[in-house]
């Protein structure tokens, strides 16, 4: 296997992990009475902070032309108000209906660019892209149930919020 399968497998477990991290640290957050807006702030700010870093510890020089500045700020407030969502969603409990919007919000533009960009898919990415879906209809299937069951007045275990 090649150096960059490596890294390209490193960054995704990185990624899974930070994700997971984002998504305990913001229920944590929401238990302790933050708001959303201002976690929200907190997350994308200490990515900006982590990215200046890196540049400055690199020397990179990346010097991005002016359209592609226009384009990160458009994606980036929708990012913003992505995220602001998500954790609003976690402040009425359904965390796992929010947890369905974001793993689709990833299933989607894969098999899009899959499908668009004509990517050779090997039997790995198969695989891997076909438990990811596995997960999704899981997911939404338990968010199916717990529906059901609040329609039937059978509520679900409370977490206390306050020890």
């Amino acid at each position: 296997m090649e150096c960059m399968d490596w890294i390209g497998y490193l960054l995704a477990l990185v990624s899974m992990v930070s994700l997971s991290f984002v998504g305990i640290l913001s229920k944590l957050a929401e238990r302790r009475g933050c708001s959303p807006l201002a976690t929200t702030s907190v997350v994308l700010a200490a990515s900006t902070v982590m990215m200046l870093i890196y540049g400055v510890v690199t020397r990179s020089g990346f010097e991005p032309p002016g359209t592609v500045v226009a384009i990160a700020l458009v994606f980036g407030v929708i990012t913003t108000l992505a995220f602001w969502v998500f954790l609003y969603g976690i402040r009425f409990g359904k965390i796992s209906t929010s947890w369905v919007v974001i793993s689709l919000s990833a299933v989607v533009p894969t098999i899009l660019s899959t499908v668009i960009y004509r990517e050779r898919v090997g039997w790995r990415k198969f695989v891997v892209l076909t438990l990811v879906v596995i997960a999704v209809l899981l997911l939404w299937k338990d968010v199916q149930a717990e529906s059901r069951k609040a329609e039937r007045g059978i509520a679900p275990p409370s977490i206390p919020t306050n020890p």
